[in-house]
């Protein structure tokens, strides 16, 4: 067996005992966040609706509602969204499609939260969470029953069954800021590539407090749920197809309701990691839902000033490279980072299923070497503290040899507190044999198994040169 892989094996054993004393960590007392939590960010205003658009909104905004999540203590808004009625059962209650991001909060805090909708008309009730899908950022909500009796009807949207076509007019609806509301007129402009699950790129505005609300075609038929705009872009938006909603409805029609949501939060963010640690090993991965596209990503290799480092490929990956000199010409720093295009909102700023890859190469050229090494040092031990959402690390660390170099390699673990099996993993590399080069290396996995994150960090060390 060679040197590397017994400090590999070594890596691992340690690592291991760090896990068993993290699993019991997932009982400590959880901090309570009630910031809104609402991806969607404040784009431009919209246009002057067409008149198409003006009786569209007239022949369907009463099928829409402002999705309103309250901390049951203060009796105060703690989040809002929009949603769309899809069925209405009478006294039984109504259905409403709206995001996962909306009523996050409520879904991992239930005592802390309640729920209540408002229509185009004023008409105010309490609802209740029946189903979510955390990948596709999709939740369904049911109207408690009402005091009134009969209750009166809710008007319902019509979710398509056609495909659109690229150009194609879209219509998003809902109440941003809540300023009331209203409609937005954009263009359907095909799937996004880069993503590793289904979303539709809309050229219109969403707003903050749209979310969850329906993106309909000209025919008034739902083709879309909105779900989150790009800050840094001019009118680029992204819906959820409808698909994935008809799907949901129909998994909370046929299943009686949840009690106890964070379990299945869990199940679903394994099940993303899963997916992600099949598409990175290159293996065949079981799609997560029907139509899913063969995107791809893996591990390979390339050249960072004359150096083989460990990187990232596929359609589903990015890179960035920065090198410059500093203190006059004294040492040069070549930087590259690749990431995966693609992660889970789980609450607040909690996301997860990320995956990143950093490399920082120093190169000295007139330092000393005691203040080339104390350089070097600043990027060596990993420095994550403690969230409310997750543990202290837990670190152990080895020597390996890479290629001809000297590496040492630390490996820290996180676990979630609310969400048991998944782990923030870290790996990082140092050089240490060279005084005139030093390069430093780092994989950050976030939300993933410990088992996945294991092969992972192998995969990556073992191609350290």
């Amino acid at each position: 067996m060679s040197a590397h892989s017994f400090a590999l094996r070594a890596l691992r054993h340690a690592i291991l005992g760090l896990v068993v004393s993290l699993s019991s960590a997932h009982a400590t007392i959880e901090q309570a966040k009630t910031a809104a939590s609402t991806p969607a960010a404040v784009a431009p205003a919209a246009a002057e609706p067409s008149s198409s658009a003006q009786a569209l909104f007239s022949r369907t905004k009463d099928g829409i509602v402002q999705v309103r999540v309250l901390l049951s203590s203060a009796n105060e808004q703690s989040s809002l969204g929009s949603g769309f009625l899809v069925r209405d059962d009478g006294d039984q209650g109504a259905w409403v499609v709206t995001n996962y991001h909306v009523i996050s909060a409520l879904a991992i805090h239930p005592e802390r939260y309640r729920m209540e909708l408002r229509g185009t008309n004023q008409r105010v009730v309490e609802a209740e969470l029946v189903a979510i899908d955390v990948i596709h950022d999709l939740a369904v909500l049911r109207t408690k029953p009402s005091a009134q009796s009969p209750a009166p009807a809710w008007p319902v949207l019509t979710l398509s069954d056609q495909s659109l076509v690229q150009g194609s007019p879209v219509f998003s609806l809902g109440n941003p800021l809540e300023l009331g509301f209203l409609i937005s007129e954009g263009i359907y402009n095909g799937l996004v590539e880069t993503r590793l699950y289904e979303q539709m790129l809309f050229s219109g505005s969403i707003n903050s407090g749209m979310s969850g609300g329906p993106a309909i075609d000209q025919r008034g038929q739902v083709v879309g749920v909105n779900v989150a705009t790009r800050r840094d872009g001019q009118q680029l938006s992204f819906l959820v197809p409808v698909r994935y909603a008809k799907l949901l409805l129909e998994r909370s029609w046929a299943a009686p309701p949840q009690v106890e949501w964070r379990s299945q939060i869990a199940l679903q963010l394994l099940e993303h990691q899963q997916f992600v640690t099949q598409k990175m090993l290159n293996q065949q991965a079981p799609p997560i839902a029907d139509g899913q596209r063969n995107q791809t990503a893996g591990f390979s290799s390339q050249s960072l000033v004359g150096r083989s480092v460990p990187t990232l490929h596929g359609t589903l990956t990015r890179c960035w490279a920065q090198g410059r000199d500093v203190e006059r010409l004294r040492y040069s720093r070549d930087r590259l980072n690749c990431s995966l295009k693609e992660d889970v909102f789980v609450r607040d700023s909690l996301y997860t299923g990320t995956l990143e890859i950093e490399h920082n190469l120093l190169r000295n050229d007139q330092l000393a070497t005691p203040q080339f090494l104390a350089l070097g040092n600043g990027m060596g031990y990993l420095r994550s503290g403690q969230t409310g959402e997750l543990t202290p690390n837990r670190c152990t660390d080895a020597y390996i040899q890479g290629g001809e170099r000297t590496y040492r390699a630390a490996i820290c673990v996180r676990a979630y507190r609310k969400f048991p099996g998944l782990y923030d993993y870290t790996v990082q590399a140092t050089q240490v044999d060279d005084a005139r080069e030093r390069l430093s290396s780092q994989l950050s996995l976030r939300g993933f198994s410990f088992d996945n994150a294991q092969q992972l960090g192998q995969l990556f060390l073992e191609r350290l040169r």
